[in-house]
């Protein structure tokens, strides 16, 4: 394969004609087989095996969920389950059983992860808060040289270009609609996917990663070909979810690993990266949950890691996390049966699980509420309206679709509309 140049990067058109912000293409999806892509050249762990990416034993065993579908970090939900597995000698949770997403063109031409209403106004302050975190992680380097692996439309390289005003910042994008719309960004962006199979024409200071190496078929193969792209004396910054504790993350089915701290640092060494600071997320609810971690070249003194769950105590966990969203469907149910107009509060990714690991709660949902939403605007096959299109009677009602952890401060907030709000943070917690 030719190396491919930053400098000659070209907008390349879409190569699909579906809008991801039509709600009735994305239901389409959920019969609709995606496209089998060529293998790369250095095979990967068959999805379909029993066998731990990590240390390879045949000790997974699955996470049990009832439902013959599942929903993507793209708001897509497919007709295959989530087929979660967890291996009992080391932890690791991976979907296996099953082809990955990313063995077909899902990322290329089926995902987009911004055209939910709302993204805007809840992903951009999410995304200026952790290109913070990670200034505030390395706080002696002053890259000049920066790679957004897995950069999507560009927002977060508009953050990284906020704190970073001086760097020179790139990224590379696999969808072909997303790479576009970060070139129409001003950002030089490579619409391709990170793997040993690609080829680039410079090497960086910085390479940062967030909520990537999750999604990905082969992590060591991901994070091995960062660090081939990575400067002697830079590093290379890795935000992800830390499944120490269950959490919304491994409800996703293009989420193929979750990875704790110590699993995550075995597979980095794997590829000769050494770990040179472990941190958790800061106080902020669209973070939760995640973990940084910076890694260079060279051998560190490395930081101690928190004591992490064992594999039994860790699957127990995960089951009841996972029979939790189905018992939440029966409580939201019997929650909303009597009123006329159910109002769904939010279009975050938690109203996403709802809508789909909730199915009798959604059956009864009318409308989606956000603040300013575009006239027309759907979101799951439900329309989408201002607050102030409510009907504030005694027949409505409100469901708080967003994360548990805001859902106490939400419902303080919207208690002066004087209809009943429902939470359901006390059965699903992050």
């Amino acid at each position: 394969m030719p190396t491919r140049s930053f400098l000659t990067a070209t907008v390349m058109p879409s190569t699909t004609e579906m809008d991801m912000g039509k709600q009735a293409s994305v239901w389409q999806f959920l019969s609709e087989p995606f496209v089998r892509r060529v293998p790369m050249s250095q095979p990967v762990l068959d999805a379909t095996s029993n066998q731990c990416f990590m240390c390879r034993s045949r000790t997974l065993q699955q996470i049990p969920a009832i439902w013959d579908f599942s929903m993507t970090t793209a708001g897509v939900r497919v007709a295959e389950p989530l087929s979660k597995f967890q291996c009992m000698t080391c932890g690791l949770l991976q979907r296996a059983e099953i082809r990955h997403l990313g063995s077909t063109d899902f990322y290329e031409n089926h995902y987009s992860f911004y055209e939910r209403p709302g993204a805007g106004i809840y992903d951009q302050p999410r995304y200026r808060a952790m290109a913070e975190w990670i200034k505030d992680a390395i706080p002696e380097r002053y890259p000049s040289t920066i790679l957004d692996a897995g950069c999507g439309r560009g927002w977060m390289l508009e953050a990284m270009k906020g704190v970073y005003p001086e760097a020179l910042l790139m990224g590379i994008e696999p969808s072909s609609q997303e790479s576009k719309n970060a070139r129409e960004r001003g950002f030089n962006v490579l619409e391709c996917k990170v793997s040993s199979d690609e080829k680039i024409d410079r090497k960086f200071d910085l390479i940062y990663s967030t909520n990537v190496v999750e999604h990905t078929s082969d992590p060591a193969n991901f994070l091995g070909t960062l660090n081939e792209w990575l400067e002697e004396e830079g590093c290379i910054v890795i935000t992800c979810p830390d499944s120490s504790v269950p959490s919304s993350e491994f409800m996703f089915s293009d989420q193929n690993f979750s990875f704790t701290p110590k699993q995550l640092v075995t597979v980095a060494q794997s590829c000769g990266l050494h770990l040179l600071k472990w941190q958790g997320p800061p106080a902020i609810d669209s973070v939760q949950n995640k973990q940084l971690l910076v890694f260079v070249k060279g051998k560190t003194n490395e930081p101690q890691l928190p004591v992490e769950p064992s594999p039994a105590e860790l699957f127990q966990l995960r089951k009841a996390y996972v029979q939790a969203y189905s018992a939440c469907d029966d409580f939201l149910l019997k929650q909303v049966s009597k009123y006329e107009n159910v109002y769904n509060f939010g279009t975050s990714t938690f109203s996403w699980l709802l809508s789909c690991y909730c199915p009798k709660y959604w059956q009864r949902v009318t409308h989606c509420v956000i603040d300013k939403p575009e006239a027309g605007s759907s979101f799951q096959n439900k329309p989408v309206i201002d607050r102030s299109a409510m009907s504030l009677t005694s027949s409505s009602v409100i469901c708080l679709g967003v994360n548990p952890k805001s859902q106490a401060n939400l419902q303080q907030n919207l208690s002066s509309l004087g209809i009943e709000i429902i939470r359901w943070d006390h059965m699903i917690s992050c």
